[in-house]
């Protein structure tokens, strides 16, 4: 999981370069106009194309290496929030690792990369203007790049923005489908404490205890909640069966109030009589009854199942939950008693002033194991952390996301900037011949349209496939629909709308005796 984590996050940080290197682009081949003069002086006094290429290139490479500058510090600031955030993979980062000879061979080449892909386009423009057209300011914006050019740079950033919105929304989409998926239990308001002795008479106490405080309402003693990242295989043998079943099972310590604690569902069966340790009664799930090949609940019921060397016989069937994520597919599953394995209370909560009862929850165990300090976790906690995993990977999309828009939206203001000096002459000649602004405003709208839907193109299926990769990893995920590419479109076009409108309107609001004198 770590490498496939940062393998992504590479990738990632490799488009948003492209991006920027594409955005440099456009800004400085939209600019370049207003240089022309300077580079029609530079060769009328005896600059060569070669040294203007290389004073341009140079200029780029001082802009970038400032932008390591302050990148380096950027990153030095927010490590250990990054650290703390990716814990979970014991992630401890820090600039001193760039130095070790690989990750500095790769970030040199990582710059001289980037200088090459911003520096080189810009550079042979600006160096090859004719002397005498820009000192005369004649040059036309066909000479400071083809719009065709800046359409297909356009596009790629239309391209690497919807491919990260429309990525950012499924991760987004399967995230609250885990969160508000059935799990086959109960969840919510129960509190969970560590349980510290193995006897059974002080573990009858304390339950007896706590049942003594009005706001819980059950108490139900177990070595881990329904789900949880403490899961026991062992082998196991079927009734008359003298060689262990192929599989392993799931095993879960719970008592008799496990089940209506968390509201599990018998499909055949009883519960346990008592909370009492000598019976060995124990309870399967519907897809251990699946496994064995029984065609029904009923037949396993009173049969031996020899499990943790002792054998035990079937007195239920529950309903099948999840005992891990939903990555996993529900496995089979035995429930049984054993206090010497409890490791934990889970105490349902009902309504009343919660931080009061915690704290009398506290004052019944301090008095109880004072040698033991008290903590305390709910059952949503636990279960939130399944997904930490992909609450980071969401929250560095959703950052990534915004980085490729603000870095789309200059791209697009340069391309927009470009295009009003393009269309001067048309948009006054029109004008004169009786467009109104709406249509005036077309001219770009059409431009962009075209644009967005080639980017989407592109994007759409490259999305869709490696979302579809991604999602694999679960056995119980969302299915990707039209909805999510819809709003992905919706999304970049009203961006682009924003980013573009005050441009646009400039532009068609001009005088056209301005436009045609201008030119």
């Amino acid at each position: 999981m770590q490498k496939k984590f940062l393998y992504a996050m590479a990738f990632v940080g490799l488009f948003l370069i492209v991006a920027a290197c594409i955005n440099f682009v456009n800004m400085a081949t939209a600019q370049a106009l207003r240089r022309s003069k300077e580079v029609g002086v530079r060769k009328a006094m005896g600059s060569t194309r070669v040294q203007l290429f290389g004073q341009f290139m140079a200029e780029t490479a001082l802009i970038t290496v400032v932008a390591v500058v302050v990148a380096l510090g950027l990153a030095q600031t927010a490590m250990p929030l990054i650290n703390l955030s990716m814990s979970v993979f014991n992630a401890n980062l820090g600039l001193t690792d760039l130095l070790q000879p690989k990750p500095l061979a790769l970030l040199l080449a990582l710059v001289l990369l980037v200088i090459l892909l911003a520096g080189f386009y810009p550079s042979i423009v600006l160096s090859g203007f004719n002397p005498i057209a820009a000192l005369r300011g004649r040059v036309s914006t066909t000479q400071v790049g083809g719009i065709s050019v800046r359409r297909g740079l356009v596009v790629v950033q239309f391209f690497i923005t919807i491919l990260f919105t429309i990525s950012m929304l499924v991760i987004m989409s399967q995230l609250r489908f885990v969160r508000q998926a059935d799990l086959g239990f109960t969840k919510d308001a129960v509190l969970t404490v560590p349980l510290p002795t193995a006897d059974p008479i002080k573990q009858q106490t304390l339950r007896n205890r706590l049942l003594q405080i009005g706001a819980i309402e059950e108490v139900a003693f177990d070595n881990a909640p329904p789900a949880s990242s403490n899961i026991n295989q062992s082998s196991f043998t079927y009734d008359t069966r003298t060689e262990p079943e192929k599989f392993e099972t799931q095993t879960k310590i719970a008592d008799k109030s496990y089940l209506t604690l968390f509201d599990l569902k018998l499909r055949a069966g009883r519960n346990f009589f008592s909370n009492d340790t000598v019976s060995n009664e124990v309870i399967v799930n519907e897809m251990m009854v699946k496994r064995l090949g029984l065609k029904s609940a009923n037949e396993i019921l009173g049969k031996r199942l020899n499990v943790w060397d002792a054998d035990r016989t079937v007195v239920g069937v529950v309903k099948d939950f999840h005992v891990n994520s939903l990555r996993m597919p529900v496995g089979p599953l035995v429930i049984f008693k054993k206090a010497s394995a409890n490791r934990m209370a889970a105490l349902k909560v009902g309504a009343g002033n919660l931080p009061e009862t915690i704290k009398t929850v506290e004052a019944t165990w301090n008095e109880l194991f004072p040698e033991n300090v008290f903590t305390y976790q709910f059952l949503d906690q636990i279960l939130e952390r399944f997904y930490t995993a992909e609450n980071i990977l969401l929250v560095f999309a959703q950052v990534f996301s915004v980085i490729a828009i603000l870095i789309g939206c200059l791209g697009l203001y340069g391309l927009m900037a470009f295009l009003a000096e393009s269309k001067t002459k048309e948009i006054g000649v029109r004008k004169v011949l009786g467009a109104n602004m709406l249509q005036i405003l077309w001219l770009f709208g059409r431009e962009f349209s075209l644009l967005i839907l080639a980017g989407f193109a592109v994007a759409a299926p490259l999305a869709g496939w490696l979302m579809s990769k991604w999602l694999q990893d679960y056995t119980y995920r969302i299915e990707l629909e039209w909805w999510v590419f819809g709003l992905a479109i919706l999304l970049v076009t009203g961006i682009t709308i924003l980013t573009v409108s005050y441009q646009s309107i400039k532009a068609a609001l001009t005088n056209p005796v301005t436009s045609l004198r201008a030119e």
